[in-house]
């Protein structure tokens, strides 16, 4: 009799694990059956933000549903991380991470309330994004190697803005002082945008951030472009030189973003999600805008994006703890 109760129970617990799986199943089918915000942890009008919106415009097509955009600035993209995290695990609020939010910021902000990655499932990568150095045009240096010397003239007399502590810019200008021995401070910021204002303002005489948000200027000689930190020149900026070129080896640096969404999603809306965004990320129109905003589009998505962020966490973890006292 007891074997017989047994048997019976595990009978129990089998279907209703079918059901379940059923019903997630029936849900991804009928999903999305309303309007999706993507979280982006940046203000309006940076790369991130900008990406986000192309990105987004182009994923309600192919789901039938508005992709709404909500900006949730500051700490370096924790405060959108976080709150993206906290959200019911539906589909119906995804997150347009980073570098600095997905990997690294959990390294360097020890003190503050991050989600880790395994909070977030990876739906799918967007783009990878090359850094620049660029300065007022009133800075007393005009070429990278005159920066580097100045700097090291006059320690930390240099203010510098980022998209905040812990983005990838932040992380890049780290490495870049490290090897080259320039010591300059920091000015941290919610996102590119308020961070090339203020340079232009003459708030700050430096800026490690990216072609969308400083080609414009830099055409129109409101900002003066000293270096690309990428292995190669870049279209949007084919006539500023790598740092490579001009002598610093080793600073290369991308940024990337991709789409997320929390960690308990079930399955089968992340791979239709993932599905969705594949159909994006190949388009020929999406592609060019990524090549206009100065970045690489990725083809990337679902369980082999998850790998890769694991990947990309061993690799700056190794950095990291090279440059303790530079990343604070």
């Amino acid at each position: 009799m007891k074997a017989v109760r047994t048997l019976a129970v595990h009978c129990f617990a089998a279907a209703c694990a079918v059901a379940s799986s059923a019903a997630v199943a029936q849900g991804a089918q009928g999903y999305p059956a309303r309007a999706i915000t993507l979280v982006v942890p940046y203000t309006a009008g940076g790369i991130t933000d900008a990406t986000a919106r192309a990105v987004a415009n182009a994923l309600s097509e192919r789901v039938g549903q508005t992709v709404i955009i909500d900006n949730k600035p500051g700490a370096g993209g924790a405060i959108g991380a976080d709150h993206a995290a906290r959200a019911a695990p539906d589909g119906y609020t995804l997150f347009f991470g980073t570098r600095g939010t997905q990997v690294t910021n959990a390294m360097i902000q020890k003190d503050a309330k991050i989600p880790p990655a395994s909070a977030f499932a990876g739906v799918h990568a967007v783009n990878a994004a090359a850094t620049v150095i660029v300065a007022n045009q009133s800075a007393p240096y005009k070429t990278l190697q005159e920066l580097i010397d100045y700097a090291k003239a006059n320690p930390n007399k240099i203010s510098y803005g980022t998209a905040g502590n812990g983005s990838a810019a932040h992380l890049t200008s780290a490495v870049f002082m490290d090897l080259t021995g320039a010591q300059m401070t920091h000015v941290p910021y919610k996102g590119s945008a308020p961070t090339i204002q203020d340079l232009i303002g003459g708030s700050i005489e430096l800026a490690f951030d990216y072609p969308i948000t400083t080609a414009s200027f830099i055409q129109d000689g409101r900002l003066r472009p000293l270096a690309v930190l990428y292995d190669e020149r870049i279209s949007a900026l084919p006539d500023v030189p790598t740092a490579a070129e001009l002598g610093v080896k080793g600073a290369e640096s991308s940024s990337w973003m991709g789409i997320f969404a929390p960690a308990q999603t079930p399955r089968p809306i992340v791979d239709k999600l993932a599905g969705a965004m594949k159909q994006v990320m190949e388009d020929p129109e999406i592609q060019k805008r990524m090549v206009e905003f100065g970045t690489i589009p990725l083809l990337m998505g679902g369980k082999d994006f998850d790998a890769f962020i694991e990947t990309e966490i061993t690799y700056w973890s190794k950095i990291l703890d090279r440059l303790p006292t530079i990343i604070q």
